[in-house]
């Protein structure tokens, strides 16, 4: 069905045409069909939806869409535990996977988890109590057990997992898509655009504008030491900080816009030069050669309780190493060692660090570059003692 959508699109020659846009609300009213039939089977299983299993205090909110505790929830949780705040694990995906395979067998439903993930109560009433939100927060409340989680987060993994599953570059016939439903639909494109595609609302958003807007232009240059003082010293200007304050020190984007316009170069390659290269060169007082302390990363991460890539935490493990060091500056040190094997984000990591560690020993070995500013102000290079070396 899809691909027959992308067919006739791509060879759409004028995106005003209102058949073209026809075409897109025709699609797009076969998968609102498939989200209703799969309500409608859930809603016949209604009187069997009894939660027979205790829920903790964090998953009796009514709300799924939004972060809200009721009152007194909010009251029993100063006498209870806590729930998890941080990104959700391989580990609690396949927990969620697992209920869902149980729940469409024990409730005999097509294992189409996309037409929940999709389906919107719009037409019909939001009030918590109708037939359709009750049996969507049963589904959710069983796909939850066994997680420190609260029913919006699931609930919100869930979307993301099953309906936002497109990722990565927009396609000729993606950008064609934006462009029908833009021009036929000005006001309020984004979720119907977001239903045909599978992706995630922000990021059309933030397509659209960027669509929208001229690219700014920055002349490609390499990061010469004096290049690296004058960002530093206008760095220091407009915080109105000396250099020992902006250690693991987080700006606002505003002030990389102001950056931006001075030094003529884009505020991304700017956090990424502070972030991944000169903040390390600044403050890890260190002789440290990259290989070694790559290898000490991975026999690290051979120790955690991670399973796969994306498991990673890059904020915790800097926790382990020398002050000084940011956690893009140890993401990509690994990354570097990773990316060109073959599905290393879903490998096993008791597989991919062996993998790691012995292609670390192919890889020329090199010391991180470290700087002073010198009396002069100016950034210059500094060699320390070799008894230092320490990661």
């Amino acid at each position: 069905m899809a691909s027959s959508l992308e067919e006739k699109i791509l060879n759409v020659q004028d995106v005003t045409d209102s058949e073209a846009f026809d075409e897109v609300l025709i699609y797009l009213d076969q998968i609102q069909m498939q989200d209703e039939e799969f309500m409608e089977k859930l809603l016949a299983r209604r009187d069997d939806m009894v939660i027979s299993w205790e829920l903790p205090w964090y998953q009796k909110s009514n709300c799924l869409t939004k972060k809200v505790f009721d009152n007194e929830l909010l009251e029993e949780a100063d006498q209870k535990e806590a729930f998890r705040t941080d990104a959700v694990s391989s580990d609690e995906s396949n927990k969620i996977d697992n209920n869902w395979q149980k729940l469409r067998k024990l409730f005999n439903l097509p294992d189409t988890p996309i037409c929940l993930a999709r389906w919107k109560n719009i037409s019909k009433s939001r009030n918590p109590r109708t037939a359709e939100e009750c049996a969507r927060r049963f589904v959710i409340s069983f796909l939850a057990q066994g997680l420190e989680r609260n029913l919006h987060q699931v609930y919100r993994h869930f979307v993301v997992r099953y309906g936002y599953h497109t990722k990565g570059h927009y396609t000729p016939y993606e950008e064609k898509i934006m462009q029908i439903c833009l021009y036929h639909m000005p006001k309020n494109p984004v979720p119907i655009i977001s239903l045909i595609l599978g992706r995630d609302p922000r990021g059309i958003y933030k397509r659209l504008q960027q669509n929208d807007k001229e690219p700014l232009k920055f002349d490609r240059r390499k990061w010469t030491l004096p290049l690296s003082t004058q960002f530093l010293k206008l760095l220091m200007k407009h915080t109105g900080l000396p250099l020992k304050k902006l250690k693991n020190k987080t700006f606002d984007r505003s002030l990389w816009y102001k950056l931006q316009d001075e030094m003529q170069y884009s505020y991304i390659n700017l956090q990424y030069h502070w972030y991944y290269t000169l903040h390390a060169q600044l403050f890890v007082k260190r002789d440290v050669k990259r290989n070694r302390l790559r290898k000490k990363i991975f026999k690290r991460l051979a120790k955690m309780p991670y399973k796969v890539w994306s498991d990673i935490r890059w904020k915790e493990m800097v926790k382990f190493y020398r002050d000084g060091f940011t956690q893009i500056f140890l993401y990509r040190q690994c990354y570097h060692v990773v990316r060109k094997t073959e599905n290393f984000i879903r490998k096993p990591l008791s597989e991919l660090i062996p993998i790691a560690l012995k292609h670390i020993k192919t890889l020329q070995s090199k010391r991180l570059q470290t700087l002073i500013l010198n009396e002069n102000e100016e950034l210059e290079e500094c060699i320390y003692s070799e008894k230092d070396i320490e990661v």
